[in-house]
């Protein structure tokens, strides 16, 4: 009985060690009054995502109150933010914690630009 216990046990073990790991990804956030930004990125492939940081920094150049806006950089897994690895880069806009645009692949910056411009209204 104790032999079969633990022999369950440690195929239990040895096979959640034999799963795939989720992969880090790069997380650049911002938050301005109720909105908040969160470009998701692969951390081995952050070439993928020049066109999103492109269009981030226009549109925080182009923001009165840039000073404000301030963006902080973290790393996370991949399963944790319900994006699959294949859509990444990926740019997030919530307002007041839920989702009004969802940007993945590879747009170009104006397009991107264009996007945030029309999701993120600030009071000017």
């Amino acid at each position: 009985m104790k032999f079969s216990t633990l022999q369950a046990i440690l195929s239990v073990l040895l096979l959640t060690g034999c799963l795939p790991q989720s992969e880090d990804v790069e997380v650049l956030s911002a938050q301005e009054s109720s909105y908040e930004l969160y470009l998701y990125t692969e951390a081995d492939n952050k070439d993928k995502a020049k066109n999103y940081l492109s269009a981030l920094l226009d549109w925080k150049t182009n923001q009165i109150e840039s000073k404000n806006i301030e963006f902080k950089q973290s790393k996370t897994k991949a399963d944790k933010i319900g994006i699959s690895e294949e859509k990444l880069p990926a740019l997030v806009i919530k307002k007041e914690g839920k989702v009004v645009k969802h940007i993945t692949g590879d747009p170009p910056t104006k397009e991107i630009l264009n996007e945030l411009e029309q999701s993120i209204v600030m009071v000017q």
